[in-house]
């Protein structure tokens, strides 16, 4: 049942609406002033409102003009009733926001067709928000919708200084579970995956799913500790949480997730920087092992301390007079503190790991050419999404961000921009490939030999 709130300071018009618009089955609460009406406004719901032009007080127009300026009123359809039917009144209210307007005496018949319209409109205006504010397959924010109030969240928090946590999520080699039991059951994981973060998670935390297998959680006035603790039960019950596939004959499936979290606690610059280091921790999980969440504000604190450390030993070594502890040479493309904050500073694996890189991505230039032009969206994201977690683990941050804005479009089916993104992503490969080669050479070497 539609409810209805009627303004007006005529008490027998406010009688005869009620009448009217209770026999047509709509629930009416009705007031003779603008400012009791503001007021209910802000304590109850209402569906449509209708309000009359000319008041003493506060005028129609004016509590209008209010309405039409507060967020959480904003999309409620207006009707204008006015005894009068000057042109620039009625112009005036239209542009301000109203949604239609009916002269008094009204007739019935008129007024509640129009009252059909205008609730007939906000309901296609909502299915329209929905559709485009919506993941279509598990109900959650989109990843537009989630990163605009994601963003409101933490220009909210830097206002009242209040701490912030993001948490990114990625379920576990969960290409296998399609290739393994089919699409129908990949989707089944994805909505119970979600119901069960629906339960965990409080009602004011901001849930989105930003492509595939990712998801994200924001954590408004939340301290670091408080965020950890839930995506810590969140990862258990999902670890524990049984999955019927669609085929009866498959057996029982299990997923788990790897989780990276970072907070304001340590200054970010914006959201996207909070997410690139909530990013960088969810591929350090991804990277050593799955199923577990790593906080990117600790790995930060460490990589600040093996730099201070570094520092440190040089000032004392220029005291002495002694030689500087030599450092590794920079290579194209590759932010060294990175890579070897990501592997506690160990530089001989990180070398290992390089060379790994090198043996297993050199060519992905012309896989993702090749899949492109096939036109093989699955192959296609499936080398992008890969591509991004190694490109994080060993440092190269300008190919992290390139191919993930390529995996990014591949998930909202950008087609327009997979060449450009796939160009600049090959540009940067190159880059990083030919650094690696001229500094490991004969690593490289010794490997192929």
């Amino acid at each position: 049942m539609y409810k209805i709130l009627a303004v007006d300071d005529a008490k027998d018009t406010l009688l005869l609406l009620e009448f009217d618009l209770s026999a047509e089955g709509y629930q009416v609460v009705t007031t003779d002033a603008a400012d009791s009406a503001l007021r209910l406004l802000e304590k109850e719901h209402f569906d449509l409102i209708l309000l009359d032009m000319y008041m003493p007080g506060i005028t129609g127009i004016a509590a209008l003009e209010v309405i039409k300026k507060k967020e959480a009123l904003q999309h409620i359809p207006v009707i204008m009733l006015s005894a009068a039917d000057g042109e620039d009144e009625i112009v005036s209210a239209l542009e301000l926001g109203a949604d239609d307007y009916v002269t008094k005496p009204y007739i019935a018949k008129v007024l509640l067709a129009r009252i059909a319209t205008s609730l007939r409109l906000m309901e296609k205006n909502r299915e329209l928000e929905m559709l485009a504010t919506t993941d279509f397959l598990t109900g959650i924010n989109n990843r537009g919708r989630f990163y605009e109030l994601a963003s409101k969240a933490f220009t909210e928090s830097v206002r009242q200084t209040s701490e912030l946590v993001l948490a990114m999520f990625d379920i576990d080699l969960f290409k296998l579970v399609n290739d393994n039991y089919g699409h129908e059951t990949g989707d089944k994981v994805l909505l119970e995956y979600t119901q069960l973060m629906a339960k965990v998670f409080r009602e004011h935390d901001i849930l989105g799913r930003l492509g595939g297998e990712e998801f994200a959680v924001c954590f408004p006035h939340t301290a670091i500790g408080e965020a950890i603790n839930a995506c810590e039960r969140f990862r258990l019950c999902l670890e524990q949480h049984a999955i019927m596939p669609e085929k009866q004959e498959q057996e029982t499936l299990f997923v788990t997730v790897s989780i990276g979290i970072a907070s304001t606690g340590i200054a970010s610059s914006g959201l996207e920087d909070l997410i690139r280091r909530a990013d960088l921790g969810l591929y350090q999980a991804k990277n050593t092992g799955r199923n577990k969440i790593i906080d990117a504000d600790k790995l930060q604190e460490m990589n600040e301390t093996q730099e201070s450390l570094i520092d440190y030993i040089d000032t004392v070594n220029d005291e002495k007079t002694v030689a500087k502890v030599p450092q590794a040479q920079e290579l194209p493309g590759i932010d060294q503190k990175i890579g070897l904050g990501n592997v506690l500073g160990d530089e001989s694996l990180f070398k290992e790991i390089l060379v790994m890189f090198y043996q297993d991505h050199h060519e992905d230039k012309e896989k993702l050419q090749s899949a492109l032009s096939a036109k093989d969206n699955v192959t296609t994201k499936h080398l992008a999404h890969t591509l991004k977690g190694v490109a994080s683990s060993i440092g190269a941050m300008s190919l992290f961000e390139r191919a993930k804005a390529l995996d990014n479009a591949i998930s909202g089916g950008d087609k327009d921009q997979y060449q450009l993104l796939f160009e600049e992503v090959a540009a940067e490969l190159i880059r990083v490939m030919a650094g690696i080669e001229q500094e490991l050479a004969e690593q490289l070497h010794d490997v192929s030999s």
